[in-house]
């Protein structure tokens, strides 16, 4: 499949990759020899998968490098990124602005078991008040979160104390809403798209709301 998904807008762009090659055709797509280290298999995909993307995108593979704290980058360029994956997807987000964030999270109700871990209880009363599929608000949240910790530099995040969404209603196959940091008190535009195997959000700083 490879490329499934490509947009790009005045903000940021993105692509999601579907994983159904194996290593030699992402080699093969890559051409460069890139060395992938890892022992596991599927982390070894994972790795290939995103350079293959990376390419798609215009952007040279090779530039890839992450920081001691595992936030990735781009070599000798001033374009930010930022690399998500799931079981059998990997996104990367592309911009010119500085602290934007991207997540891609696998579907399943067992988010309902963990809501307790990332959501404000303003956050679980609004969407109680939504005709919607409760399950899928709450990934969003959580997605939402992901992207705002890849956005925000501080350490020691914590999902609950430190990030509040906004302006969330019923999900349909793309919107958006807000987030927020409380720490820092920037405001973030939320994108998503919801498939029927993933949810995937982006995130970046907006100001004067």
């Amino acid at each position: 499949m490879g490329l499934l998904h490509f947009e790009e807008n005045a903000k940021y762009r993105y692509g999601i990759w579907k994983m159904d090659e194996d290593e030699n055709k992402l080699r093969n797509i890559l051409e460069n020899g890139i060395a992938a280290s890892q022992n596991n298999p599927g982390k070894r995909l994972e790795f290939l998968a995103v350079r293959a993307l990376a390419k798609c995108m215009d952007t040279d593979p090779l530039s890839i490098e992450y920081l001691s704290s595992g936030r990735p980058y781009l070599k000798n360029n001033k374009t930010a990124i930022s690399i998500s994956h799931t079981k059998g997807y990997v996104a990367i987000m592309l911009s010119e602005i500085l602290n934007i964030g991207t997540d891609i999270e696998q579907r399943s109700n067992r988010i309902q078991q963990v809501s307790h871990k990332f959501m404000q209880p303003e956050e679980l009363e609004n969407i109680s008040r939504l005709s919607c599929d409760h399950p899928l608000a709450l990934l969003l949240h959580w997605s939402a979160k992901e992207s705002l910790f890849k956005a925000t530099p501080d350490e020691g995040i914590d999902f609950i104390k430190d990030f509040r969404i906004l302006e969330f209603s019923a999900p349909s196959e793309n919107g958006r809403f807000m987030g927020k940091s409380l720490r820092s008190g920037m405001k973030f535009q939320i994108d998503y798209r919801v498939e029927k195997e993933f949810v995937f959000t982006t995130c970046y700083p907006i100001s004067g709301v």
